[in-house]
């Protein structure tokens, strides 16, 4: 998954950059891989996009130079499918209809036939991304239509899959949510500066009012004279009947975002307390997996009424192993990324609380790193279910193979992974903890209901 934020100054001011900064950097944590931002400068678009962090890309000096009314950035997280810099975004051309820039977040799943049929027309691709694939698909579209708005739509119709993505004209701001709604993206506004974002975390960074969720399928066009939103169905029951991809608030999200209503922190707190009602486990200790496995662990310790401590110690310039893009670099950043707190943990019966299990690769290792250090005993807890069916829709692991629980009984992942047991919360338990949410979830990777359709010859 990626992190997207664009920004839209309707009296015309300049200086959206440090805004976009600041909004990227804070979603970084969706992505790692490279970053970008780009900048609409009374119809010129400026770029400066690299591999590596938001912080180490962009300086005062870049910054500076990249004026403008109107800007998108993207933080990219490791695919297979799209490594180098070929897939760092934000993607710009120039067509007969104008500039055109894309930030996306997304997984195309017919985007191979849509793209030979391009190519029958006479389209020039340089790289397999979707980004390239969605910007020519767009154009095409635009030339036989009066507006952006419905050069989109018409796209959608075109397109199978799941995303969030935001354009950049010469004169607005269009933001994209796929009908399902599977890929959150959020507006808020400041003074008369306009934001979109994929999480609300990014606009508390710049002290910036958060308004709503963009709507399934909705298209939403910023521009100087106003705001307006175009639907891809007329269907009053869209937000209901949404399906928001539940690892979001498992694990992609920052804990301090709220996406379609539901707070992070306190589902993930809720899901805790849940799992300890469903799975208790007779220990001293409760140690949550840094960062995403903390809320979860502090709910699971408070409802078992059993001491929550420090047992990991986390390396702050190590990024989030899951979004790696090969399982060589995941094992590194394991060992890179997490070390014990051995006073903590000595003579200890440990139950540590994760919010997933998808490869087992860094649980393993943590669960060894605490054997090593003394613990008696340790014991593992998801706050999710087993992940039993390879996502197709952006979750880093799109092979079956890949997926212990896919195969394994519970005894043979313990044994793998080296815990003395292992428990996770049921499904109908995850989806209750979601307390105020506005729609539905997807759950595709612990039920295998795939709602947007699957890759043409992939495998569950």
């Amino acid at each position: 998954m990626s992190g997207l934020f664009g920004s839209f100054d309707r009296t015309g001011a300049s200086d959206v950059a440090k805004d976009l900064y600041y909004g990227v950097f804070s979603l970084q944590h969706r992505g790692q891989e490279s970053a970008g931002i780009a900048v609409n400068n009374d119809g010129t678009f400026l770029s400066h996009k690299q591999m590596g962090l938001v912080s180490d890309i962009f300086d005062e000096i870049t910054l500076s130079a990249l004026t403008g009314f109107c800007g998108i950035g993207h933080a990219r997280g490791g695919s297979d499918k799209a490594m180098g810099t070929d897939g760092i975004q934000p993607v710009l051309i120039k067509s007969r209809v104008g500039n055109i820039g894309i930030a996306c977040d997304s997984v195309i799943l017919n985007g191979d036939k849509i793209r030979d049929e391009l190519k029958n027309l006479g389209a020039i691709f340089q790289s397999g991304t979707d980004s390239e694939l969605i910007l020519s698909l767009f154009s095409r579209n635009r030339i036989s239509t009066d507006d952006c708005e419905h050069a989109i739509l018409n796209m959608m119709k075109e397109m199978n899959g799941v995303y969030s993505m935001i354009f950049m004209t010469d004169n607005k701001l269009i933001g994209v949510r796929d009908p399902y709604g599977l890929r959150p993206l959020v507006l808020g506004k400041k003074g008369e500066r306009y934001f979109l974002s994929s999480e609300s975390c990014a606009l508390d960074a710049i002290d910036a009012e958060f308004i709503r969720d963009i709507e399934p399928g909705e298209i939403i066009s910023i521009s100087k004279e106003g705001i307006t939103s175009l639907f891809y169905s007329d269907d009053a029951d869209r937000v209901k009947n949404g399906h928001v991809c539940i690892f979001e608030y498992v694990y992609v999200a920052r804990p301090d975002s709220i996406i379609d209503g539901t707070e992070i922190f306190e589902s993930r707190y809720k899901a805790g307390q849940a799992l300890a009602k469903e799975k208790p486990c007779d220990c001293d200790l409760v140690i949550g997996a840094p960062d995403s496995g903390n809320a979860a662990a502090l709910g699971y310790a408070d409802s078992l009424g059993v001491p929550y401590g420090m047992g990991l110690l986390k390396n702050r310039y190590v990024g989030r192993t899951f979004i790696k893009s090969t399982q060589g670099q995941r094992e590194l950043a394991v060992r890179m990324k997490f070390s014990v707190l051995k006073s903590a943990v000595k003579g200890k019966r440990i139950c540590i609380v994760d919010d997933s299990l998808v490869r087992g690769t860094t649980t393993k290792h943590i669960i060894r790193f605490m054997r090593d250090n003394g613990a008696k005993e340790v014991h593992l807890r998801l706050a999710s279910p087993e992940v039993r069916f390879a996502c197709c829709y952006g979750v880093n692991a799109d092979k079956v193979q890949d997926l212990p629980a896919h195969t394994k009984t519970d005894d043979e992942i313990c044994e793998m992974i080296g815990a003395d047991s292992l428990g996770y919360i049921s499904l109908p338990s995850l989806k209750a903890s979601l307390s105020g949410i506005h729609c539905g979830q997807c759950s595709a990777c612990f039920d295998g209901d795939f709602l947007a359709g699957k890759n043409e010859g992939g495998e569950e």
